[in-house]
């Protein structure tokens, strides 16, 4: 099954599958993307939070109904198209289908993706490591690691909202032979990202665990 984590946009807007998803690539003639040859911001301005970050110089951006995706090899969108480089997806998603925690002590991030790594209907047949929480900025937030088992790996990160029932996303995939580029790259990619206009200090991705081990098969 090529690459098993690309589901339909509509699905995609809607389901908590999209925990363990990679955004919908859509044919090139219904994108709603962009490209330039000089860094550019793009904003999503729909739902409860705007989310807004620069592009990359030579990548190209779209939105889904639920946030910005960003593609770092401008026109590989495309359904079935093998993953060259970066893929990241940042978003609000549906999180009506999980417990939230009873009291306010406790990381809601780590609370959630806890529940998400345990329940094959969000993470598949991926290999998916433990939720580790740790503060980004003034967010409790959690990521965890998944193999997906097609070439790629993933790292999902979570910043659990003041609301105390939502999270921002940042769902990050590269094939598996750039995995290293996630910890290198990240602090960079995500150092403009903002929520409702608020800039989230990146620096707490500079201290993440430099390599991250992405789970294997056992022998």
């Amino acid at each position: 099954m090529h690459i098993r984590l690309i589901i339909l946009l509509t699905l995609f807007a809607v389901s908590c599958q999209a925990f363990s998803s990679a955004p919908p690539r859509p044919t090139p003639q219904l994108a709603d993307k962009a490209s330039a040859s000089a860094k550019y911001w793009t904003r999503h301005d729909e739902g409860d939070f705007k989310l807004s970050i620069v592009v990359p110089e030579g990548w190209e951006t779209y939105n889904t109904e639920a946030g910005i995706v960003l593609n770092e090899h401008v026109g590989s969108s495309a359904p079935d198209t093998p993953l060259r480089g970066f893929l990241i997806h940042i978003f609000v998603p549906y999180a009506d289908n999980f417990r939230m925690p009873l009291t306010d002590d406790m990381n809601m991030a780590w609370y959630v993706l806890k529940q998400v790594v345990h329940n094959r209907e969000y993470v598949g047949d991926a290999l998916v490591s433990e939720p580790v929480a740790f503060q980004w900025d003034i967010y409790d937030a959690a990521y965890y690691l998944l193999n997906n088992r097609n070439n790629s790996v993933t790292m999902l990160l979570a910043l659990g909202m003041p609301d105390g029932h939502n999270l921002i996303v940042c769902h990050v995939s590269v094939p598996k032979d750039q995995a290293a580029r996630i910890r290198s790259l990240l602090p960079e990619l995500l150092n403009t990202l903002t929520i409702d206009d608020q800039r989230v200090d990146a620096t707490a991705l500079t201290n993440l665990p430099d390599p991250l081990v992405f789970p294997e098969e056992s022998d």
